[in-house]
């Protein structure tokens, strides 16, 4: 697996891809409720007389192709191809939703943008920890990385891993409070400073772990812009979120050090589809609104890579439980069944 993991990196990595020069919206050649017009299709021109310079057309049309929309279940989808710099589906993708842990992404980013020696030791405080124990049931049972208050050989790296692999909560807070400058309320400001910046105009982001918050939101148009740009800027983003696992410093617990493990694998391990990798997920299995409380949802940035083509897709609030009250794993299932309508559908000629 490690072996499938390394070099669908090395393929992700090294795809053709389109730099954000600005937040603008690419041509969406496929929506849901309005199927786009041959004419948009950045590569249509009149064909009569073409060639062999003539550039690469992804076949068919998006605008052409049916997607399996009645089969998914996320309420916002986005899925962009990079060759092309082109949507290949969305819905509601500018509708709001709590992104639960990929905007951890988010967290990530602003630390890359602020920190310049990743192996400084952060401060491990008890601020940290203090939302977890504020009696908020919405910040209890949060995914943590096992680091403990007081250690003293802790990294921002060792912290960003625990961040992705684990979806560590209480990683994501140590990092705010350290690049916050002893601050969380600081580094969420500065999390929507830079969410604005790039382009991302229809969110709000109250804390760095995306724990439940009734004011938290985004969209699946924006956590897309927000992971295109980390992709696109920093390596080291993918070179984390595909990291099967990473080895963090001993602690009292377990004074020999620990291995945290890579919780965003689902499409490699539970659907097989080894040219795909999750970036990151969100999963939020409960949370309360007024002291009611209502099942959770699931939420995933993954990307695909075969064939010449690369895909990113985002999606939002699929149900955390099924019919039976099961784990869904519908997130997982969304991805799975686009990436493999996508590649059998789509060629490039």
């Amino acid at each position: 697996m490690k072996k499938a993991v390394a070099l669908l990196l090395v393929l992700i990595l090294t795809a053709g891809c389109v730099a954000i020069e600005s937040p603008d919206m690419p041509t969406i050649l496929w929506q849901q409720g309005n199927v786009g017009d041959d004419s948009v299709h950045p590569n249509n021109n009149d064909t009569d007389g073409a060639t062999e310079s003539s550039p690469p057309t992804l076949i068919p049309n998006p605008a052409e192709a049916i997607p399996p929309a009645e089969t998914l279940h996320s309420g916002g989808i986005y899925m962009y191809n990079f060759e092309f710099d082109t949507v290949i589906y969305a819905r509601n993708e500018h509708e709001r939703f709590p992104p639960a842990s990929i905007a951890k992404i988010l967290t990530l980013l602003v630390v890359l943008e602020n920190v310049s020696d990743l192996n400084a030791i952060v401060a491990v405080t008890e601020e940290a920890f203090a939302p977890f124990d504020s009696g908020d049931p919405n910040m209890e049972d949060a995914a943590i990385a096992r680091i403990e208050v007081g250690q003293t050989n802790v990294s921002y790296l060792d912290c960003l891993y625990g961040l992705m692999l684990p979806s560590g909560c209480e990683a994501a807070n140590i990092l705010a409070y350290n690049v916050g400058g002893r601050s969380m309320e600081n580094f969420v400001q500065i999390m929507n400073e830079k969410a604005r910046e790039i382009g991302a105009l229809n969110s709000n982001f109250t804390n760095a772990s995306g724990l439940y918050e009734d004011d938290y939101y985004s969209t699946a148009y924006d956590m897309f812009l927000i992971t295109k740009y980390t992709y696109e800027k920093y390596p080291l983003f993918m070179e984390i979120a595909a990291s099967p696992a990473w080895q963090m410093p001993p602690n009292k617990d377990y004074p020999d050090g620990y291995s945290i493990r890579n919780t965003s694998a689902g499409l490699l391990l539970i659907h097989e589809l080894d040219y795909a990798i999750g970036i990151k997920i969100g999963s939020i299995f409960e949370y309360f609104v007024g002291g009611i409380r209502l099942d959770g949802f699931a939420t995933l940035v993954s990307m695909a890579s075969k064939n010449g083509l690369t895909f990113m897709t985002v999606s939002l609030d699929a149900d955390y439980y099924d019919e039976e009250k099961k784990w869904s794993g519908w997130h997982y299932e969304d991805h799975a069944t686009l990436y493999e309508w996508a590649y059998g559908q789509f060629t490039i000629e």
